[in-house]
């Protein structure tokens, strides 16, 4: 089951690496057509910035699972020069779990303001005035694939730990 649980994290987190690749290009596009059509067509632009900003951040949330499952984030490192091998899996267990509950936290509160935006119908207020629920719910689900990524993270160093 564990195999199965950590397997399924590793195709998802890639899958989320892929999609914040794809946003990211995608905004540069936008913002070269933003470029060409304010400058050298004198067009104003409407939705240009509100897209590249909403997929900016959904990139930044949705792919920060793929950054954890690739151990790519911040550490700091210096301090396991001090600590053993099982003090190490110790620390990282314990800093997981303080993580894990601040992305339960963000999570609850991802999903009360997409919920909020979504049942009394908010927009943006822009020319475009695209539904704010969308935007919302890319931290509610970037939320939820970290927890996920965050569970599958304490099994491998618990497994690690038990090999020592």
């Amino acid at each position: 089951m564990k195999k199965k649980y950590l397997k399924f994290c590793n195709k998802l987190s890639n899958a989320c690496g892929v999609f914040a690749v794809i946003a990211l290009m995608l905004s540069i596009l936008v913002i070269v057509e933003l470029v060409f059509e304010r400058y050298f067509f004198q067009r104003p632009i409407t939705w240009q910035t509100e897209l590249v900003t909403m997929l900016l951040v959904a990139s930044t949330f949705i792919g920060s699972a793929y950054v954890l499952s690739e151990k790519a984030h911040v550490s700091m490192e210096w301090i396991y020069d001090f600590l053993s091998k099982k003090n190490i899996i110790k620390l990282k267990i314990f800093t997981s779990f303080v993580s894990l509950i601040f992305f339960l936290i963000l999570f609850y509160f991802g999903y009360l303001m997409v919920e909020e935006a979504f049942v009394k119908k908010y927009t943006t207020g822009t020319v475009w005035d695209p539904p704010l629920w969308i935007p919302y719910s890319s931290m509610m689900i970037g939320a939820l694939l970290m927890i996920l990524q965050y569970v599958a993270e304490i099994i491998k160093l618990k497994e690690e730990g038990d090999l020592n």
